[in-house]
């Protein structure tokens, strides 16, 4: 088993662990607790890990998990592979582990803000002392791959829903930016889906593994049988397993 296929296992893991944090009443605190309809009438959710290191100004990384409804369907797809990284313009100091899950609510907001590339631009305030703490901000998504209306290129930046929790040392308030993209590689690598026999033009993308343009038998994945029950269970579908 490769270490790429090992590291998504564990995000995975780590993303139904973020889950009952923040859906499970004597887990979440109020301001911080996702309820069953903003779940149920989502179009997708993120599960981001960020470690933050600053000193008057700073850097972040990130990795995760996105899953989403395939277009026109209420059927979740299995998980892709995310990462990201960033720099923050700010007075700051200390380092900070924030658990996030962004909700997104329209297909457009999942296809912006995750899907291949994207950027976020932000205000953003931390305060973090010790095993908890808060991180506050008010962000958009601009998608970086090319759209064309009437012939011109357009980009189109979404507001999401943003919960996140933090830990570690740090206190600090600025600007945000930061860059996303899928992992497809890891992806692939987790499902089995790398064949070095096929151009890399030809393998299967997140993007298409989101839209269900791939099948992938769940099953044959434990942890991703048990986020996808946990998603369905959150939203108030209480049928284990259920899809």
């Amino acid at each position: 088993m490769s270490s790429k296929h090992l590291q998504l296992k564990r995000e995975i893991l780590r993303a139904i662990a973020m889950l009952e944090d923040y859906t499970t009443a004597g887990s979440a605190d109020g301001d911080m607790e996702i309820g069953s309809e903003a779940l149920k009438n989502c179009r997708g959710v993120a599960f981001l890990t960020s470690y933050t290191v600053g000193f008057f100004g700073g850097g972040t990384f990130t990795h995760g998990v996105l899953i989403a409804k395939k277009p026109g369907s209420e059927e979740w797809s299995v998980p892709v592979a995310l990462s990201g990284g960033g720099a923050t313009g700010m007075f700051g100091v200390g380092y900070k582990e924030d658990s996030q899950v962004y909700v997104l609510d329209t297909d457009e907001a999942v296809e912006t803000c995750f899907s291949e590339h994207s950027v976020k631009v932000g205000l953003t305030a931390s305060v973090s002392l010790g095993p908890l703490g808060r991180s506050i901000d008010g962000s958009a998504f601009i998608g970086m791959d090319p759209k064309y209306v009437n012939g011109k290129e357009a980009r189109k930046a979404v507001g999401v829903h943003h919960y996140s929790y933090s830990k570690g040392v740090f206190i600090g308030a600025g600007i945000e930016v930061s860059y996303f993209s899928t992992r497809d590689d890891d992806t692939r690598e987790y499902y089995g889906l790398n064949d070095p026999a096929v151009p890399d033009a030809q393998l299967a993308t997140c993007r298409q593994i989101i839209r269900g343009e791939v099948v992938i038998d769940s099953s044959a994945y434990a942890e991703v049988e048990q986020l996808l029950s946990a998603v369905q269970f959150a939203s108030g579908d209480e049928r284990p397993g259920a899809m």
